[in-house]
């Protein structure tokens, strides 16, 4: 594997867009990218690009309907492309779609080494600040770390307006035991994994530096809820119980501790159900008729249909035993437009 991608590109690990208008970050997100990444060099070029790049889909406006739109925030390692599936959900609803890119993501895996949270949430803060004076109502809808964001924005900023906030396996505790310890780790374990860079919509060799940020992030949020005792916003929440990633029991005693009467939640589980909480929806999270079969973390937001990672999508993962796809995407599709 070419050893640049174990390097900081020198263009994508801050938040560096200094101005105030969506369609220029796009533009400005867009050239980085151009210059940053190490594979633009085939017919797939523009696709690449594309795929790594935030986005904005504009429906046509309706007057006689509420202005609503959506910021989605991809989670760690990924890209916006793993939230364009949940856009087009909300795009067919009318709503405004906007997608962020988190610094260090999208260019190669060497812009991580030098990440920092608050670059992050300055991304968010921006694209917040862009969009809040235009429209009507905004949501945040994010998966992973993006959906820990998402929750942290608002934590911080309890003053904006937002309507509800939409969240895929937030990333509120880490499932690795190691987690604690990550920021000792990262100052002498680099690389969590080097591989071949063979997905252009993700990267796949891990650096360790975000780890300890998501983990500190993690805890920032637990501990202002604690403090908090109720989220004064309404959530949808919805994980996998066969998550390798992020611990599934910290993010069903969120929502349940936390979580306003009017939040909604989808778990995807295996086994008997016996809830009776109204609150709570399960899915199945085991497809015997697939194979691999079990729904783990980054297949949750994408649809089968997907041309890249879904029934007869073009990308394989060598990784055995977990899904790339969510089977069960349209009915955690219908649960979150009904609690729209």
């Amino acid at each position: 594997m070419n050893g640049k991608y174990y390097q900081p590109s020198g263009y994508n690990s801050d938040f560096d867009f200094k101005g105030n208008d969506f369609a220029d970050y796009i533009d400005h997100t867009r050239k980085k990218i151009r210059l940053a990444r190490l594979d633009l060099h085939s017919d797939y070029c523009e696709e690449i690009i594309d795929a790594n790049a935030p986005f904005m889909w504009l429906p046509k406006e309706n007057s006689d309907y509420k202005k609503r739109a959506v910021l989605l925030v991809h989670g760690l390692y990924n890209s916006p492309f793993s939230l364009r599936d949940l856009g087009h959900v909300f795009y067919q609803q009318g709503f405004l779609v906007y997608s962020i890119l988190l610094p260090g993501h999208g260019t190669v895996p060497g812009d991580l080494l030098h990440i920092h949270r608050q670059s992050w949430q300055k991304a968010i803060d921006f694209a917040v600040n862009a969009l809040k004076d235009s429209i009507d109502e905004l949501y945040l809808c994010g998966m992973s770390a993006g959906g820990l964001l998402c929750l942290d924005y608002h934590l911080r900023n309890p003053h904006i307006k937002i309507k509800s906030i939409i969240t895929l396996a937030p990333a509120l505790k880490i499932k690795n035991s190691i987690a604690p310890l990550s920021p000792l780790i990262a100052k002498i374990l680099p690389w969590l994994e080097k591989n071949n860079q063979d997905n252009y919509s993700k990267y796949r060799s891990f650096a360790m530096r975000p780890v300890p940020e998501v983990y500190h992030l993690g805890r920032t949020v637990l501990k202002k809820m604690q403090q908090k005792k109720c989220l004064d916003i309404k959530l949808f929440m919805a994980f996998s119980n066969s998550d390798q990633v992020i611990s599934a029991k910290a993010c069903e005693q969120f929502f349940r501790h936390y979580a306003s009467a009017d939040s909604r939640c989808v778990i995807h589980h295996s086994g008997l159900n016996t809830n009776t909480d109204p609150q709570i929806h399960y899915l199945n999270d085991i497809f015997p008729e697939t194979q691999p079969y079990v729904l783990r973390h980054n297949g949750l937001p994408i649809s089968s249909e997907n041309g890249y990672y879904g029934v007869n999508g073009s990308y394989r993962d060598p990784k055995k035993n977990e899904l790339l796809y969510n089977p069960q995407f349209n009915e955690l599709a219908k649960a979150i437009v009904a609690f729209l």
